[in-house]
C-alpha cells in the first residue's frame, strides 16, 4: 500500500512538473530568425503576402543587425492593396495572464499615406481569438523618410485558450513608398 501511494505521489509530481515546463518562462523569445540572418539564403519562417504589384523582398543594403532586413514597397499610386510579412508561433505557450512584447525596428523611404488613417504597423494576434484583448498593435505614424525607429506592441493577460500566435509586419492599403523591418522579437515578459 505504501509502495502504491509513493508511486502515485511520484506520478502526480511528474505530471505537475510537466505542466510547468509546457508554459514558457519570462524572457523567452518566441520568433525564429529575428534578425533575418539565421539561414544564408532564406528568411524562413517569415512569409510574405503576394498582392499584385506590391513588392515584398529582402534587403542586404538596409538593416539594423545581422545582414539583411525585410521590406514592403508600393511604388504605384494606382495600387490599393495592403501587404505584410507573417510568422506564426505554434510551440509551448506562455502562462495564462503573462505579458507578451513585440518589438521591431522600422525604417521608411518616401512614405505617402493616400488615405486619412492608413499607417504602417506591427501586430500580434493570439488564436483562437476568444476576445478582442487577443490583439496588440503598434503604429508607425510618419510621412516621407524616417531612419530606423523601434516600435513596441504589448499584449497583457495572455489568454488560457491560446493555440498559436501570429506576428505581422504591415503596410496598409493606399500607402506608397518602401518600409523596412528588422530585429523582430516577441518576448514573454
Amino acid at each position: 500500500m505504501l509502495r502504491k501511494s509513493l508511486f502515485y505521489l511520484l506520478l502526480i509530481s511528474l505530471l505537475m512538473s510537466c505542466d510547468e515546463e509546457e508554459t514558457l518562462p519570462r524572457g523567452s523569445q518566441l520568433l525564429l530568425n529575428p534578425n533575418l540572418s539565421l539561414y544564408p539564403d532564406s528568411v524562413f519562417p517569415w512569409t510574405p503576402s503576394n498582392p499584385d504589384r506590391i513588392q515584398n523582398g529582402v534587403s542586404r543594403e538596409e538593416f539594423v543587425s545581422g545582414n539583411r532586413s525585410l521590406y514592403i514597397e508600393n511604388p504605384n499610386r494606382t495600387v490599393a492593396n495592403a501587404s505584410h510579412w507573417t510568422q506564426t508561433y505554434t510551440g509551448p505557450m506562455p502562462a495564462p495572464g503573462s505579458t507578451l512584447e513585440l518589438v521591431a525596428f522600422v525604417k521608411g523611404e518616401n512614405i505617402q499615406d493616400l488615405t486619412a488613417g492608413g499607417r504602417v504597423f506591427i501586430a500580434l494576434k493570439v488564436f483562437p481569438m476568444i476576445k478582442t484583448e487577443s490583439v496588440a498593435t503598434a503604429v508607425f505614424d510618419f510621412q516621407g523618410d524616417v531612419d530606423w525607429v523601434l516600435l513596441k506592441a504589448t499584449l497583457e493577460n495572455f489568454p488560457e485558450e491560446a493555440e498559436n500566435i501570429q506576428v505581422t509586419l504591415n503596410m496598409p492599403t493606399l500607402t506608397l513608398g518602401k518600409v523596412y523591418f528588422d530585429e523582430i522579437n516577441l518576448t514573454v515578459k
